[in-house]
């Protein structure tokens, strides 16, 4: 008995192959739908469609019908180029991909009528890759990288200081109750490490200067190397009335290492607290 696909004769009664176009026969009569290299146009008369962009490009479609399905597969190069596809898609989830993300994609597409392709895309071969792990500080003994506060009223003691997070980055600390007082808020998210540290780095803070030392009930351990696996936090603590004193400032020495003892300190940096009284 012949076989009939759309009314079309595909195998003989003899079980012979007719009327089949876009296959290759490879080996052991295996079937595999052919390879069509496109430039602007996605035809759902093709299963399976290739593209290297050399360009920004829209990309339209045709052969469009319930039930029609197709694969994809999308080169935007590494410029990267960036693609358009047209208003007949609905991406999954409601969201089109960030193409820049990847270089090489998969969509896979199937028509949910004439108006309608829904396509799901996966990204291969990042383009975005992880920056070099870098440990930095900034500053000078001559010249410490510095914020300035002051006290609002005797209310309340002045506290400031640095923190060195367990993520990497550097935080300026303010008390609330300072003139303008913010707490705790970014400095630097490229350092003291420019990403989320991938090992356990080992830090030392020592007193280097100025006319007020790191106050130790506010503080983290100075003067020892202590590991970098959570917040540390060197501040800087001033009781007196603030009409007994002008300008004043604790500059704190920072050194970081790849090993508990410090034999293998990979950079130094000076940061400074100052803050003014009314005297």
């Amino acid at each position: 008995m012949a076989i009939k696909v759309n009314g079309t004769e595909v195998i003989t009664d003899s079980r012979k192959l007719v009327n089949i176009a876009d296959t290759d026969n490879t080996v052991s009569s295996d079937f595999y739908p052919n390879s069509t290299v496109i430039t602007n146009t996605i035809n759902f008369t093709t299963p399976f469609m290739t593209a290297t962009l050399t360009g920004n490009t829209t990309f339209a479609v045709s052969g469009v019908a319930a039930g029609k399905s197709a694969v994809f597969a999308m080169d935007i190069s590494t410029t990267p180029h960036a693609p358009t596809f047209s208003s007949e898609f609905n991406w999954a989830g409601g969201t089109e991909p960030t193409w820049s993300d990847y270089r090489r994609w998969q969509i896979h597409m199937i028509c949910h009528d004439a108006n309608r392709v829904d396509a799901t895309a996966f990204g291969f071969s990042a383009l975005t890759s992880t920056p070099t792990e870098a440990v930095a500080l900034s500053g000078t003994s001559g010249n410490p990288v510095t914020f300035m506060d002051m006290p609002s009223s005797n209310a309340n003691d002045l506290i400031m200081g640095w923190t060195f997070g367990s993520n990497g980055n550097i935080y300026k600390y303010e008390s609330i109750y300072n003139q303008g007082g913010s707490g705790t808020y970014l400095h630097s998210s490229t350092q003291w490490n420019n990403i989320t540290p991938s090992q356990t780095y080992y830090i030392k803070v020592t007193n280097s200067g100025g006319t007020k030392n790191v106050s130790t009930p506010d503080s983290d351990a100075i003067n020892s190397w202590i590991a970098l696996t959570s917040d540390r936090e060197y501040r800087v603590r001033d009781a007196r009335d603030i009409t007994t004193y002008a300008d004043e400032n604790m500059i704190i020495k920072v050194e970081i290492a790849s090993d508990s003892g410090g034999s293998n300190i990979l950079d130094t940096g000076y940061y400074e607290c100052e803050y003014n009284g009314l005297a």
